[in-house]
Parts: C-alpha cells; structure tokens; sequence
C-alpha cells in the first residue's frame, strides 16, 4: 500500500467516527463557552464530555433512522453514547436538577428524528431545532456550577439569534444560493435580531449589525464553502467576545 492509500484510508476512517460538519462545532461550543463565564466548575468538564459525545452518539443514532442502516452505525452510536452516559453520571449526581431540561432535548430530538426520517434534515425548522439544543448549553452551564440556570438566559437568547440566524444565511450561501426568497428571511431576520438583542444587551447591537451587513452582501459573492465556514466561526469568536465583555463591561 502506498503512503498516499495509505492516508486515504486513514482519511476514511476518520470520517467514520467525525462528522464531516466542521461548522457545527462552533454551534456547539458557543453557548457552553458563553455560559462560563458567571462560575466555574470541575462539573464542566463531564458537561462538556457529555453535550459533544451525546451529540455525536445522536448525529450517528439520526443517520441510522434516516438510511434505515443501523448496523452501519450501531458501533458510533454505541461508542459515543457510552462515553456521554458515563460523562452524565456525576453531572446528574450532584446536579439532579439539570434533569429538568431533559424533556426540551427530548422534544428537539423528536423534530430532528422525524426530518431525518423524512429526508428534510437540512430543512430550515430541523435547523432551528438543532441550535435551540446547543442556546440550551448557555443556561446549563450556570446551573452546573450551581448557580441559578436563569442567569444564562440572555446569552442563550443571544446565542440562539445568531446561530438561527446563521441557518437562514448558510442556505442563501450554499443550497439556496440565488433564492430571492430565502435571502429576504435572512436578512429581515437579522435586521430583527438587531432589535431583539438590544432588549439583551446593547453592545450587542454592534456585533449584530455586522451579521445583518453580511447577510446582506455576502450572498452576491461567490464563495467557496470552507470561506464560508471560516467566515462563521470568526463570527462566533465574535460573538463570544461581546457574549462575555457586555455582561462585565
């Protein structure tokens, strides 16, 4: 085998076991890193073992409901699944409370297991339910340190306009590039998250008014797709900077 099957190879494998989502990990990551920032913990570690293998174990779990193939993917799901299980063991142990957004998650991943089923994972409202899941992290995160989980209300609200607004400017940018209709609802929801995010926090308006200027222009650009991934995690490093200098400014 030569070097190069052999990385071939090795390419496939990893892919087996990663999603080839790269964008997604600044979803899931955002709101957790955003909701640190009012008290640490030891517990955020098995939080964040338990939020990205739970993830993993249900992107594999929704590709067996979507292929009907569950013998592809049973080893994913059962690895990972097994990890997040046991991640949760002291987060629910000396956080029972966190427990009470257990049916949230369950009702989300209901609206992701239907449009896997139905073959609309990419539809704009799986979409919407998929970032809810991750906004939620930024409530958790408090709670985890045994603070009050309403203090990471508005940046989980923060957090949720900026990634639901990405899900309607990623479609103007990729599958629905030129479709004058999915541009307007991407720009009127950003202009709308503007107003919604300086019932937040004012200094949000800024990084705000940024994301409604590319949701405007960007699409007349012909961009490859890892620009535009590029391009959104910078977004979310903004934001998270604003997420933690207007609450302590």
């Amino acid at each position: 085998m030569t070097s190069a099957s052999r990385r071939g190879a090795h390419e496939r494998r990893w892919r087996t076991w990663i999603p080839p989502q790269h964008g997604v990990w600044a979803m899931l990551l955002l709101p957790y890193l955003a909701g640190l920032q009012f008290g640490l913990s030891w517990l955020h570690v098995p939080l964040l073992v338990t939020w990205l293998s739970g993830w993993l174990a249900s992107y594999y779990a929704l590709l067996a409901v979507k292929t009907l193939r569950l013998r592809r993917y049973w080893r994913q799901f059962l690895a990972y699944g097994v990890v997040s299980a046991v991640a949760a063991v002291p987060l629910f142990a000396l956080r029972p409370g966190l427990l009470w957004f257990a049916p949230a998650f369950a009702v989300l991943l209901a609206v992701n297991a239907l449009a896997a089923r139905m073959g609309q994972e990419r539809a704009s409202v799986n979409g919407i339910a998929s970032v809810t899941m991750a906004s939620l992290m930024a409530m958790i995160a408090p709670a985890t340190a045994g603070l009050e989980w309403t203090l990471g209300v508005p940046v989980a609200v923060a957090a949720w306009l900026y990634l639901a607004g990405s899900v309607f400017y990623v479609k103007t940018m990729i599958r629905e590039r030129g479709s004058r209709a999915h541009y307007v609802v991407s720009v009127a929801f950003h202009a709308g998250a503007i107003a919604a995010c300086l019932g937040v926090n004012p200094w949000l308006a800024i990084p705000f008014a940024w994301f409604l200027l590319r949701a405007a222009v960007l699409p007349r650009f012909s961009l490859k797709v890892p620009v535009v991934g590029a391009i959104e995690v910078a977004n979310s490093l903004l934001l998270l900077g604003f997420l933690t200098l207007a609450w302590w400014a």
